[in-house]
């Protein structure tokens, strides 16, 4: 039996490009994931330390080999520095449906870049993954994420009541999708 090696994908996004991420994005993900400001509403731990960073980093990184779905570092082409990530997890093979999450640090907000990436992901998920509906979940305050989605073509479909633990409450989600034929 010979085991298929997968390769991670990379797409170009002109000035950024979305790739896997390696050893060499664990200081800059921890520096910019730590920022209040950006993780004031990622619904997930946020890494204390290079080590938590790394494991982090790993953990998502690992979601492609799992197959799972596929998380792309967002970096820059000129010097290859993660400013970001994006991807789709928790894959639904049965009902073709993922889930996407995005961060961004926070001196590169509103310059495009997230939206570009969003179109970019969305386009691999319908066309190479064979998804027909892609999530998106947002905590119900956060306005930039919730415009952001409605840019990218995404309907808005309801609050989730109580519907993720985070820092030690219950919290309502509005939940996004986008449909391979919208």
């Amino acid at each position: 039996m010979f085991l298929h090696e997968k390769t991670f994908p990379v797409i170009d996004l002109g000035d950024y490009v979305l790739r896997e991420k390696n050893a060499d994005d664990v200081e800059d993900f921890f520096n910019y994931y730590s920022n209040p400001q950006v993780n004031k509403f990622i619904l997930c731990d946020i890494p204390q330390n290079l080590e938590d960073a790394r494991r982090e980093l790993y953990y998502w990184r690992n979601i492609f080999y799992q197959n799972d779905g596929i998380y792309f570092a967002i970096a820059r082409k000129d010097n290859n520095q993660l400013i970001g990530s994006i991807g789709l997890t928790s894959n639904n093979f049965y009902h073709k449906r993922i889930e996407l999450s995005y961060d961004l640090a926070k001196e590169y907000w509103r310059q495009g870049i997230t939206s570009r990436a969003i179109y970019a992901v969305a386009k691999h998920a319908f066309e190479e993954m064979n998804i027909n509906r892609i999530e998106a979940f947002t905590a119900v305050d956060n306005l930039p994420s919730k415009n952001l989605l409605l840019k990218c073509g995404f309907e808005h479909e309801g609050c989730l009541r109580k519907h993720r633990y985070h820092r030690g409450n219950y919290v309502d989600v509005d939940i996004f999708s986008l449909l391979a034929s919208d």
